[in-house]
């Protein structure tokens, strides 16, 4: 088995300080930084085998055959991306010009805009099209940095076009060499042929739609928007009941623009993450904090919209498990710029950047239940790295999401 020594790192960042904590405030001790480091992978399985200091290279090591220098270069795992909509057709540039001549998104979408309008062009565009789409929206999101994806349906909103969607995520998942997580939410917004009939939609959604989607094995999550105008509590709890009996794990979208209970059915349920929290009551942020649920916060959607940004320094020092996420949409975020959200982080939300870091490594790895996999660089793990041309990685925030 041939193994390869990277030598001259000048900045290595393992975060192993921050698992031992399960990504509860992170603090820069917790990122076991080694400045002028070294790593050894076995090309063989993939996995790093020794991480040190370069003066402290085992002597067998100093002696392989495959050796690369990273000098001036700041090591850090692969980023991680737990929240996106990445399969879909069309713009919403429209939707964008009414939110700026002061109409809010949810009197764009009671017009029928919003998600319906990105819903129309989804059906509208075929296997091929959505593929090759995902595959180029993929690629931008490799060239921030980025080595694992969630990617939702809910563009669809028929049995056969999120079945379409899942099938473009299963061929993704083969094609590149990112690790993608599916997950099937069909309760993104009420489809035309169910207006003013949510309950039937959801009738529908539970007793065909779920089954049929775990028969096929093509999600590993369900997500629902628990919001005014989309589903409520009630309607929620049937759907996520519905999917934990046949084998899904649950997420949801709460509290973006109403505290309508959504939160407090999520913790109830013990949901992976819960995403948004924009407006989580004060009660729930302490509940967060002693809960294993991952808070995934996304300002690039506050940012764009114009709405609060969700309370992180609160959570965090409540003791909640915060990742950040672009949400990439056509709608409200339309950005594949992770880094960048770090910025917003922590000049919009009060974060500092050991947390910024961590919350799109670790945490966000831990919102998709892969943090014994990714999320950090050990001995034993596999070896997926992010690397920077810098000579910290504070450059992080501080680039505006122009890295290198």
């Amino acid at each position: 088995m041939e193994k390869v020594l990277y030598n001259n790192i000048g900045q290595l960042l393992t975060l192993a300080g921050v698992a031992k904590k399960q990504g509860r405030a992170p603090t820069e001790s917790d990122l076991g930084i080694i400045e002028n480091a070294a790593m050894v992978v076995d090309s063989a399985t993939n996995k790093i085998e020794w991480i040190g200091e370069q003066k402290n290279i085992p002597t067998p090591f100093r002696k392989l055959v495959n050796q690369f220098s990273s000098e001036g270069e700041v090591w850090l795992p692969e980023l991680v991306e737990c929240h996106t909509h990445l399969v879909c057709a069309g713009n919403r540039h429209h939707d964008y010009a009414q939110r700026c001549a002061g109409k809010t998104y949810q009197e764009i979408a009671a017009a029928g805009g919003g998600i319906l309008t990105t819903l129309k062009h989804t059906r509208e565009a075929g296997y091929t099209a959505l593929y090759e789409s995902a595959l180029k929206e993929l690629e931008r999101f490799q060239k921030f940095g980025v080595g694992a994806v969630e990617i939702k349906t809910g563009y669809g909103l028929t049995l056969e076009s999120e079945i379409e969607i899942l099938e473009v995520i299963a061929a993704l998942q083969k094609t590149t060499s990112l690790t993608i997580v599916p997950t099937f939410m069909p309760a993104h917004a009420t489809p035309p042929e169910y207006k003013d009939r949510t309950d039937a939609f959801v009738d529908v959604i539970c007793q065909e739609w779920i089954p049929e989607v775990a028969k096929r094995n093509l999600a590993e999550y369900f997500d629902a928007f628990v919001e005014k105008g989309f589903f409520d509590v009630t309607q929620t709890r049937r759907m996520c009941e519905v999917a934990l009996q046949n084998g899904l794990k649950l997420k949801l979208h709460c509290d973006q623009f109403n505290d309508i209970g959504g939160t407090d059915l999520g913790l109830e349920l013990g949901v992976q993450s819960i995403d948004h929290l924009d407006h989580v009551s004060d009660a729930n942020i302490q509940k967060l904090g002693k809960a294993d649920t991952v808070a995934v916060l996304l300002p690039g959607a506050s940012l764009y919209t114009g709405t609060p940004y969700p309370p992180a320094r609160k959570l965090i020092d409540a003791g909640a498990r915060v990742a950040v996420s672009t949400d990439f949409n056509p709608g409200t975020s339309p950005s594949r710029n992770l880094p960048l959200m770090t910025t917003l982080a922590c000049s919009q939300m009060k974060m500092t950047v050991p947390e910024a870091v961590v919350s799109i490594t670790y945490n966000a790895a831990a919102a998709l239940g892969l943090e014994n996999t990714l999320g950090t660089l050990e001995v034993g793990k596999e070896f997926r790295v992010c690397s920077l041309r810098a000579d910290s990685y504070e450059v992080l925030p501080y680039s505006f999401g122009e890295i290198e």
